[in-house]
């Protein structure tokens, strides 16, 4: 029960705030966010929320992606295993369950090499192949994620995992819940078209 934040817009700190504040009742453990600067995709990860909210809002992207996390694999205590992942210049938020096997298991399992032991890397390794090789991968999964690269931002959720879309302004704006989207105020709340990719 992790939440995931995407955004594309006009940096706007007052929305941004009321969905990063709504978004924190679906995971405490940790906090991180992704952004492009310079064609490069940089991540940052935090502990505390109030250091998560100081950078993001120092950094002030017109797009990125974020997560909240509730700790289901991997020490959320070493940063390598919460999220965004990172691979390739492309980086992934996401809820739900890939695998809950140890990294030495996925490893042998999915025939890769992970840098961490969070189970959402497979799903960016899928990903990192094809769009429509993540859509055959999730499809017996649980998940619902952002992946933002240098140039865009791609949102996609199955049958198991709900994920809004709604707007502020010219802003579109992703987030895990519909009660997330109301409470912070956004206008033309939609449920994303499972098992297809959105780009905002």
């Amino acid at each position: 029960m992790c939440s995931i934040i995407a955004f594309s817009g006009e940096y706007d700190k007052d929305i941004i705030e009321k969905i990063a504040f709504n978004s924190r009742v679906r995971g405490l453990h940790s906090f991180g966010y992704s952004f492009a600067l310079n064609k490069k995709v940089l991540v940052k990860k935090f502990l505390k929320y109030n250091d998560f909210l100081k950078s993001l809002n120092t950094d002030k992207p017109d797009k990125f992606i974020a997560h909240f996390r509730y700790s289901t694999s991997g020490d959320y205590l070493e940063e390598d295993n919460n999220q965004p992942l990172i691979l390739n210049n492309k980086s992934l938020v996401f809820n739900g369950v890939i695998d809950m096997g140890t990294k030495k298991d996925l490893e042998k399992k999915y025939n890769c090499t992970l840098n961490s032991s969070n189970d959402g890397e497979i799903s960016l390794i899928e990903y990192l192949k094809s769009d429509e090789n993540l859509i055959q991968f999730i499809k017996n999964k649980t998940f619902a994620g952002a992946f933002l690269s240098k140039d865009n931002i791609k949102v996609i959720r199955n049958t198991l995992r709900p994920c809004y879309i709604g707007e502020n302004k010219e802003n579109k704006i992703v987030v895990s819940t519909k009660d997330i989207a109301i409470r912070s105020g956004l206008n033309n709340i939609k449920i994303l078209k499972q098992n297809t990719f959105y780009e905002i």
